[in-house]
């Protein structure tokens, strides 16, 4: 899972910097980032309940803000959308709102008491591994 929050945080941060030579785009540029900022977080250890309760209602807002974004875009499709900036300005935000959902279900994760004791006595097991106590 950190991963694919590591290729999330990257891919976001991929496209605010591509939003930084587009005028009139900085505030996609500061979307995009605050999505890459939320997706590197969940890298760090032994985050407090607190902490992680509002890590996931930003990236909630986030997420939502996406969708909102891209529903404003959606009326300015075309019938050859995808060859317009607009159109691929609408997948990105679209496909972006989606990338948040496994931010989203880390930060949720955090604040399960089972998730919570499995990271704690987790050991660096391979990644398809049977557990300990089945034999």
């Amino acid at each position: 899972m950190r991963m694919i929050n590591v290729v999330i945080g990257v891919l976001l941060l991929v496209l605010a910097i591509l939003h930084l030579f587009v005028p009139n785009h900085t505030h996609f540029m500061a979307l995009y980032a605050v999505g890459a900022v939320l997706a590197f977080l969940t890298l760090i250890r032994n985050l407090s309940i607190n902490t992680a309760r509002l890590l996931a209602i930003g990236t909630t807002a986030v997420m939502f803000f996406y969708f909102a974004a891209f529903f404003k875009l959606a009326p300015h499709f075309h019938e050859q959308w995808y060859s317009s900036g607009v159109g691929l300005e609408g997948v990105g935000m679209l496909l972006s709102a989606f990338a948040m959902i496994p931010v989203l279900s880390c930060y949720s994760c955090l604040l399960k008491a089972d998730c919570r004791e499995t990271i704690v006595e987790q050991k660096r097991a391979a990644f398809f591994s049977v557990p300990e106590n089945i034999q």
